[in-house]
């Protein structure tokens, strides 16, 4: 099939097809249903394999797209690259849940909290706070295991007293205030967990029901914004995008946000500014699932009435196998696949998990800073005038001087 060509390039072509070809003229032929083969030396080919538009329209992000977590106080300051958004799930090894700032009733601690905040606030960056872990002593289940292990009965539970939790969020936002911008409600509840109760015996970070966790929702928007109007609430981050259509994602993301929150007369979706998904990929890290997943988060964000929310993958990574299996290589290949495709396919922010992590970070391998850094550079300066991927999970992007396979 024939399609116009202006500039050298087709404005118009099918969203998926096989390798195309033109001779220089006006018009630019594609093989919809079979590979194209190209005797002709003087024609130009594309790869004869099945592409997939990500974008047809210029790439650029914000400089706050690119954010990042680091567990240790002493790698804060995340020397060697750049970034403008910092997440504060698993800060200094957990010391940012709730159990560990408020280790009694009304008794508080905030070392480790201060020490991240202050560092990155005056590093420029936004700061994301995830309100998550209850002390055994607030929990509605204080015996429970889950994900955090028998050292932390409880945490998984949405607290006994909810004026508890009031409690504990006006006090993060009143000493954090102008500083802390950004509110994630929990971390990833759906993680064997399908809205009524968890699967016993399983690594869950959220015991409670859709409607339990709706009432979280509210009740930390209430207090929060008591204090500082101008905070934004992240919805908690449901994972398991790579799972196919339908299971586990989807259904849990529908059924939060369409749950009762305990007024009498709203749900979850009426308390919540931004939509939080955590966007890791199948085994093997096949970068070529990820425009799919996108595209399940946005259905879902349409069933659910949300559409017009910004969404932040607020935490990713390799992890089947994990950063520290690959070589320098493999990783820069997966950067790279990854940012410019959820940067094409619309998120508006990703943060990745994390710098210093022995296992999945690369903190100390200065050929992936130097990479993280140009690639910053590249998608900020919108030269990226469109973006394709081939079924074998490669990236093809042009530039004005010409395009780049990776």
């Amino acid at each position: 099939m024939d399609y116009p060509v202006i500039n050298g390039r087709s404005e118009s072509y099918p969203t998926r097809h096989y390798g195309g070809h033109y001779t220089g003229g006006s018009v630019m032929t594609f093989c919809e249903n079979a590979d194209l083969l190209v005797p002709d030396a003087k024609v130009r080919g594309m790869p004869n394999s099945p592409v997939t538009v990500l974008s047809e329209n210029p790439i650029s992000v914000a400089p706050e797209f690119f954010g990042m977590h680091a567990n240790r106080r002493a790698f804060d300051r995340l020397p060697g690259i750049m970034l403008k958004t910092v997440r504060g799930h698993d800060l200094q090894n957990g010391k940012g849940r709730w159990r560990f700032i408020e280790t009694s009733d009304n008794t508080w601690t905030f070392t480790d909290l201060d020490a991240w905040v202050n560092t990155h606030y005056d590093a420029g960056r936004d700061l994301l706070f995830t309100l998550y872990g209850t002390p055994t002593w607030a929990s509605a289940r204080p015996t429970e295991i889950g994900a955090y292990g028998p050292g932390n009965p409880g945490t998984q539970a949405e607290p006994a007293d909810m004026t508890k939790w009031d409690r504990f969020c006006a006090k993060i936002a009143s000493r954090y205030r102008g500083k802390i911008k950004y509110y994630e409600v929990w971390n990833e509840p759906n993680m064997y967990n399908d809205g009524t109760a968890p699967i016993p015996g399983t690594t869950f970070f959220f015991s409670g029901t859709f409607a339990k966790l709706a009432e979280i929702v509210r009740r930390a928007n209430i207090a929060i914004k008591a204090v500082d109007p101008t905070a934004k609430i992240v919805s908690p981050a449901v994972t398991n995008w790579a799972a196919k259509a339908g299971q586990s994602a989807e259904t849990y993301f529908t059924g939060m946000m369409a749950a009762p929150t305990g007024d009498g007369s709203t749900t979850m979706k009426d308390w919540v500014d931004i939509v939080g998904v955590h966007l890791y990929l199948s085994s093997g890290n096949s970068t070529a699932d990820l425009a799919g997943m996108i595209d399940r988060v946005n259905a879902a964000k349409a069933a659910a009435g949300v559409s017009s929310m910004e969404t932040w993958d607020t935490e990713s990574a390799p992890i089947a196998p994990n950063a520290s299996a690959l070589s320098d290589d493999q990783l820069d290949r997966y950067l790279t696949r990854f940012m410019v495709t959820a940067a094409a396919k619309g998120i508006a922010r990703t943060m990745y998990y994390q710098w210093d992590n022995d296992v999945m970070g690369f903190r100390e391998r200065i050929n992936i800073g130097g990479r993280w850094n140009a690639l910053r550079e590249l998608l900020l300066s919108g030269s990226i005038l469109s973006a394709s991927k081939l079924f074998d999970g490669r990236l093809i992007y042009r530039t004005s001087t010409g395009t780049t396979i990776v």
